[in-house]
């Protein structure tokens, strides 16, 4: 019942938990989806929030169930997964962009990058040239971290919007099923995304041939990879 309350509130777009409870309260359609009689309580809206921060944070039980769902939906032969579409998706953070703290961090390396720089150096040596030396010396940036969310990014939505939120990507069939996502802090560019989502569908999926993408991810390295 824990983890179809949630799917409630998501699937028909219902602002907070405690409204959805009051949804369940008088809907006969949500009552019978939870296994709820007619005279059955309903759980108080902050169960969930208990059971998640107490029993639910920092497991991947939600990733499981989407898993042994998707299993199923295999075995079925309903999916085809040689050809995946990829794109993601900015989520907004229920998080006042008011509210946050200045941190000086420093700045991520791509991904890619020192798969590249050996790549560089190894042409470089073969001409007869020295290898490139790493700079000691890290970037810094001063980053926006809410305090509401901590987990959420500072994005530049637009020319003047700025928004704490996620950033979410997603890979489906040719038949419209999801083989896998990922959920990331909003600020993280979806070049450097993209491998984490990627390296879970080639392990699920090793039969993929071909992958069409968005416009985000159109780096050579990445093409290359």
């Amino acid at each position: 019942m824990l983890i179809k309350i949630p799917m409630i509130q998501y699937l028909f777009g219902i602002q907070s938990m405690r409204q959805t409870i009051k949804e369940i309260e008088v809907n006969v359609a949500y009552r019978w989806f939870l296994g709820l009689d007619f005279q059955d309580e309903v759980p108080h809206f902050t169960t969930f929030g208990k059971n998640y921060s107490r029993r639910f944070k920092d497991t991947d039980l939600f990733e499981q169930i989407f898993y042994r769902i998707l299993d199923q939906v295999f075995e079925a032969k309903l999916v085809e997964p040689r050809l995946v579409y990829l794109d993601g998706a900015h989520i907004k953070a229920h998080a006042n962009r008011h509210q946050f703290v200045n941190q000086e961090v420093a700045v991520e390396a791509l991904i890619y990058q020192e798969a590249l720089e050996k790549e560089i150096n190894e042409v470089r040596v073969k001409a007869g040239k020295k290898p490139f030396k790493k700079s000691e010396e890290k970037d810094v940036k001063n980053n926006k971290v809410s305090t509401t969310d901590c987990n959420s990014g500072w994005f530049h939505k637009g020319e003047h919007k700025e928004v704490f939120d996620y950033s979410a990507q997603v890979a489906c069939d040719t038949h419209g099923w999801v083989l896998g996502y990922t959920a990331d802090r909003g600020n993280l560019h979806d070049s450097r995304t993209f491998f984490d989502l990627y390296a879970k569908l080639i392990e699920k999926f090793p039969e993929i041939d071909t992958v069409v993408a968005a416009q985000g991810i159109k780096h050579q390295p990445l093409l290359k990879s």
